[in-house]
């Protein structure tokens, strides 16, 4: 069986697929297995996955399915000691596994592995390194939670940290999935953060992220309350955690609710982190002027970030 299996869930992602899957031949690690969960595309998603060698095994749902629920079903098929998620349209560097499988195999504390990465805007055509003073580190759930944001596709996973869980994914989320997961896995093992930006991370008009923005803070909220579940102690435990989490929470549901001229309720869900945060602190500032102004100021901001 190989060492590593790679998830790759797909719908309709013809466009940047070639380019992906010609990214995984490039890996100088090659001991793995290529989990394609077709998640009933229309387009030639099926005829380009199929042009890669026998590593990749080939799925298909019979009708269309969460995301989430996708890569549950993919996650059935694998049979690696390490689980990796590769977006259809993200791109690797040729070390990326190499690296991640020396730190699993050298301490077996370490259920996760992730890295720094680039984020390529399709729309605007600029590129950058996301976390520019990036170091190595060993994290645990508190600073992993409190200070760090996910790429998906730049993680390397122990299956023992996932089969120890009740669930995966979370099927009904459609945006913070990832982070409730890696937040339930990281409550019990360590986790390497490498500072090289060994994924790019392609923005483009067609992404999820950009559909379902309205569901951010709701799910944040729900990850939130699954923790609490998980660990009815956690308030007391890891006080920062919960702060961290409400305020994504909270700031997340104002960055929605700002673009539609709603001030009131942004200043009543930034009021409480105006100092902790800067950008709550400057949303209600923004939020104290006419609809006119805010909206205008937060459009412009948003329009010039990547």
């Amino acid at each position: 069986m190989p060492k590593i299996s790679i998830i790759i869930n797909c719908h309709n992602g013809e466009e940047f697929l070639k380019e992906t899957l010609n990214a995984l031949e490039e890996q100088t690690y090659s001991d793995f297995e290529i989990i394609f969960y077709d998640n009933f595309s229309t387009d030639s998603s099926a005829k380009i996955a199929n042009t890669f060698d026998s590593r990749l095994k080939y799925y298909k749902s019979n009708d269309f399915i969460s995301l989430g629920a996708a890569r549950n079903k993919a996650l059935d098929f694998t049979t690696g000691d390490y689980i990796a998620f590769c977006d259809c349209d993200d791109i690797w560097d040729s070390e990326k596994l190499a690296k991640q499988v020396d730190e699993l195999d050298n301490d077996e504390t370490v259920g996760m592995v992730f890295t720094n990465f680039k984020r390529l805007n399709m729309i605007n055509g600029l590129i950058d390194i996301f976390d520019k003073k990036a170091e190595y580190k060993k994290l645990d759930f508190a600073e992993l939670v409190c200070n760090y944001s996910f790429c998906l596709s730049s993680f390397l996973i122990r299956r023992s940290a996932l089969s120890e869980l009740d669930h995966c994914f979370n099927e009904a989320f459609q945006y913070a999935e990832e982070f409730e997961l890696f937040s339930r896995i990281a409550y019990h093992w360590k986790t390497v953060y490498l500072p090289e930006p060994f994924v790019v991370y392609r923005i483009h008009k067609n992404m999820t992220t950009l559909k379902v923005e309205e569901r951010i803070g709701i799910e944040y909220g729900l990850a939130l309350d699954n923790l609490r579940k998980m660990s009815p102690d956690i308030d007391s435990l890891y006080p920062d955690v919960i702060k961290e989490i409400s305020f994504r929470r909270d700031f997340t549901k104002a960055k929605y609710l700002i673009k539609f001229g709603n001030n009131k309720m942004v200043r009543v869900l930034t009021r409480p982190y105006m100092f902790y945060n800067i950008r709550a602190f400057l949303f209600f500032i923004i939020a104290l002027g006419p609809k006119s102004f805010s909206t205008k100021i937060v459009s412009l901001f948003y329009k010039q970030r990547i």
